[in-house]
């Protein structure tokens, strides 16, 4: 029987990257910029009750990376006007004990720099490639559906 690969291992076949919990001070700078999350990543985030710290963005850095030819249309977190990831309290991603860290962020590490980065092994490209994908059609819907709810709420 084969075994179905989920997103997370996708991406880390793709990225040559593994999970990290570096806490060093070049990792917490990383948190400005909030880390991507897949569809399922984002669902589970708004099924936890963060959906107000969430927002629809396009990503378009794909687009400068020559990864894809237009902006992909996806919710993430917010970036705070203190210029930090919403979830980025006292140092540290309040979501990484809670199990709901998106997935960019649990790749991420100090050690990826301008000199050893390549847009085809981009966690970024592979993250928001999730929004595009056909199989992840019913999470998008999910997504989007929930997030509309929330805005018609009273």
């Amino acid at each position: 029987m084969a075994m179905i690969e989920n997103q997370l291992h996708r991406i880390m076949r793709k990225t040559g990257r593994k999970p990290s919990q570096c806490k060093c001070k070049l990792c917490q700078e990383q948190c400005h910029q909030p880390c991507l999350g897949t569809p399922q990543d984002i669902e589970r985030l708004i099924d936890a009750g963060f959906a107000d710290r969430l927002a629809a963005t396009q990503w378009v850095a794909g687009m400068i990376m020559g990864c894809c030819p237009g902006p992909v249309t996806m919710v993430q977190a917010r970036q705070e006007e203190n210029g930090w990831c919403t979830f980025f309290k006292d140092g540290l991603c309040e979501l990484h004990d809670k199990g709901l860290k998106p997935t960019e962020g649990r790749l991420s590490h100090h050690s990826i720099r301008a000199d050893n980065w390549s847009p085809k092994k981009s966690i970024s490209w592979h993250v928001a490639k999730e929004w595009i994908m056909p199989e992840n059609k019913g999470a998008i819907t999910r997504v989007w559906a929930k997030m509309i709810d929330r805005l018609l709420q009273p």
